[in-house]
Formats: structure tokens, sequence, C-alpha cells
């Protein structure tokens, strides 16, 4: 006589699997903000190591849109530049501009510092200017104020940061030709981690993500360009000391959102206003800069750029002030291509993708090309 023994499992309590949910949900979203702390902890301590290679990453994107643009080039009826020719020319194209940058710095950093106590002593004259003409008697604090700004020991620092810079370069390009030497097995490899079910949709982020990259990089450094050699025309104009040099920081400060160009306006301005002993220089910089940054800020970049970040201002600013205080003036630079990177990246998985539409700025989020 054989005996049948059925195992019986009783349902669950509703009640018991809401709790169970809930503490799934919970102990997910525990997980993601333990990553994302220790991400930053990451990024703080390794900036040393992580500063060259995004600077890296940054001149082998530029090296390879350049590339693309050489190799769009028509010469003759319908022939076009070889691979290896616009390769070649966009080494030196990036190459000629890296030695037109260290040239610029070296030659006209030193004479800043050395003329900073002329300026000083300038600021002083047009701060009296200014009270005198006041009908109010100037308070002691503001003469103790002017005493104690030392332009020389201002400029100090950015030098030695300029140097330091410098002196990564030969880190940079060694970064930079590794990047080259990946270059065509680094989609290979990202594919080849996801499951074979989901093997297209990260080949269609990778995708996107190398064109919307490329195309911020392009943009980016063709409006900071026209920004440069416009403000130089007006700089040079008006004889203002050292317009080359206060151009190209236009041109480096134009890749900074929202604070960038409005550092980029206060430094020359401020020069100008030590320099003359009239306010009609200091007026014709503030003015004619200003209306350059409006002009190609806000309304040709957009017009280039289209909605192709869709990043929220909002967040566009927190991210600054984020990334500029793990990485200074490095994650000043970088803050917009690294979100944009982060909000692709996230929504194409579910339980992120409420991130990826927080940091978009019309709340839709594009997950496929």
């Amino acid at each position: 006589m054989h005996t049948h023994t059925t195992n019986f499992q009783p349902d669950k309590n509703p009640a018991t699997e809401n709790q169970d949910k809930k503490k799934n949900i919970s102990l997910t979203y525990a997980l993601w903000v333990a990553i994302g702390f220790a991400t930053l902890y990451v990024l703080a301590i390794g900036k040393n190591i992580l500063i060259p290679m995004v600077f890296s990453v940054f001149i082998w994107y530029l090296i390879n849109v350049l590339t693309s643009v050489f190799k769009r080039l028509r010469f003759g009826k319908k022939r076009t530049l070889p691979v290896p020719i616009a390769f070649t020319g966009a080494l030196i194209s990036i190459g000629a501009f890296l030695f037109f940058s260290v040239h610029i710095i070296s030659t006209n950093l030193a004479e800043v510092i050395a003329m900073a106590p002329t300026y000083q002593r300038n600021l002083v004259r047009v701060i009296e200017q200014i009270f005198a003409n006041l009908p109010l008697e100037e308070p002691p604090t503001i003469r103790m104020l002017i005493r104690e700004i030392n332009f020389t020991s201002m400029a100090t620092p950015l030098a030695r940061g300029l140097t330091g810079f410098l002196g990564r370069g030969v880190i940079i390009i060694v970064y930079v030709l590794f990047l080259f030497l990946e270059q065509r097995s680094f989609g290979k490899k990202f594919i080849a981690l996801a499951n074979a079910d989901r093997q297209d949709e990260i080949k269609g982020m990778i995708t996107r993500i190398d064109k919307d990259i490329r195309m911020y990089i392009g943009i980016k450094t063709s409006m900071s360009i026209i920004t440069g050699i416009l403000s130089y025309i007006i700089l040079k104009f008006i004889e203002l000391d050292f317009a080359s040099f206060w151009a190209f920081t236009i041109f480096l400060l134009n890749f900074i959102p929202t604070v960038g160009s409005i550092v980029a306006t206060i430094f020359p301005s401020l020069l100008a206003l030590v320099q003359f002993e009239n306010f009609q220089p200091f007026l014709v910089v503030i003015i004619s800069i200003t209306a350059i940054q409006q002009l190609i800020g806000n309304f040709l970049e957009p017009r280039l750029m289209g909605d192709r970040l869709n990043l929220s201002p909002l967040v566009i600013l927190l991210s600054l002030a984020l990334w500029s205080r793990l990485w200074g003036i490095a994650g000043m630079l970088f803050c917009v291509p690294i979100t944009s990177i982060a909000m692709i990246i996230l929504s194409h998985f579910q339980q992120c993708n409420f991130i990826a539409v927080l940091l978009s700025r019309n709340g839709i989020v594009r997950q496929r090309e």
C-alpha cells in the first residue's frame, strides 16, 4: 500500500507580500545611494589619476571629430580625403593648438604677474576717484581692504596650477596613444559584458553616447573658438594689455557653463578699468564681451545643439557645483558631458530611469536612437 504525500504551501498573506516588496525597494534605493557615495569618494581621492585621463579622453574625442570633418572635405568632383590623411591633419591641428596654448601661457603669464603691482596701484587710484565723486566719505574699511589686495599673490597660484597642468602633458599624451590603440575594441568589450538579449540595447546606448558627446565637443569647441577670436579683435582694438592671453582665457572659460562666461567677462573688464585713465575702454569691453557671450551662448549655440543633451539648467548648475568641488576647474570643464553620459546610462536601467527623468530638461528621456 502506497501513501502519497503532497506538499501543501499556504498562500502568502498579501500584507506580508507588500512588506517584502517595500523592503526590496528600500534595499535597492539604499544600495544605489551607497554606490553613489562610494563613487564620489573614489572620484575625490583618485582625481590625480582621473583628471589626466578625462583630459586625454577629451583630446581623443576631439581628434576623432576633426578626423570626421576632414574626411568629409571634398577635392575634385567626388573624391574625399583618405582616412590616414584626415587623421594626420587632425593630429597636426591638435598639436598646433596645444603648442599655441603653451606659448600663450608661458609668454604672457609671467608678464601678467610682473605687471600685477602696477595694476594694484591703478586699482587704488580708480577706487579713490570713484569715492572722490561721491558725496560720502570713504569708510576706513574700504581703504584697508584695497591695501590688502595683492594681485601678485592671486596670480601666483594660477601660474602654479597651469604649470602643473602642463607638467601632466606627457601623461595625457600617453593616455591618448593607448586610447587610439584600444579604440576599435571598446564597443565590443562593452557589448560582450551584457546579456545576449540586451546587446542591441547596449549597442544603441554606446552609439548615442558617442554621437552626443562628439556633437557637444564639436559645437562647444567651435563656439568657443569664435568667442575667443571676436573677443581678441575687440581687446586688440582698444589696445588692452595681453589681449591674446585674455582671448585664450575666454576660449577656455567658455567651456564652463554659466559661470565661465561671467568670469571671462570680468577679467578683461577689470584690466581695462585699471589700465586706462578713463572709463570708456572698460565700458566697451564689458558691453561687447557680454554681447558676444549672450549672442553665441544663448542664441547660436542652442540652435546648433538643439535638444540633443536635454539637460535641465538647474541640473547643470548643481552638476557644476558638485564637480567643481570634486575636481576643481577640470570638473567645471567636464561637468556637462559627464552628467549627460550619466543620464543616458541611467535611462537604460528601469530602477534608475526616474533619475534620468529628473536630470532631463523636459522629462522626456530617449533610450534608443
